[in-house]
């Protein structure tokens, strides 16, 4: 059974209708991807503040990454996230 609900899932929560959800699900894959990205981007700047310079590469390989995502609307990094045995 499907169900088009105007005003989205609060309006059906007002309501008073059942919601199911599951609370041991994994986080969607886009907060994943900005989780790792934004880890990426910290231990690039950081490695290369404390290490080396070359570490900034790692930082702006990511954020390439990021622009190009934008811009085409294909995630590199989504795509190897949605591999992962628990997103499937």
């Amino acid at each position: 059974e499907v169900y088009n609900l105007e005003g989205g899932i609060s309006a059906w929560k007002q309501a008073g209708l059942p919601v199911e959800s599951t609370r041991g699900a994994p986080l969607p894959v886009i907060r994943q991807v900005q989780i790792v990205a934004g880890s990426l981007v910290v231990a690039g700047t950081v490695l290369g503040a404390l290490v080396s310079p070359w570490f900034l590469l790692l930082s702006g390989f990511v954020g390439a990454g990021l622009v190009f995502a934008g811009s085409t609307g294909h995630c590199g990094m989504a795509a190897l996230l949605m591999k992962l045995p628990y997103n499937r």
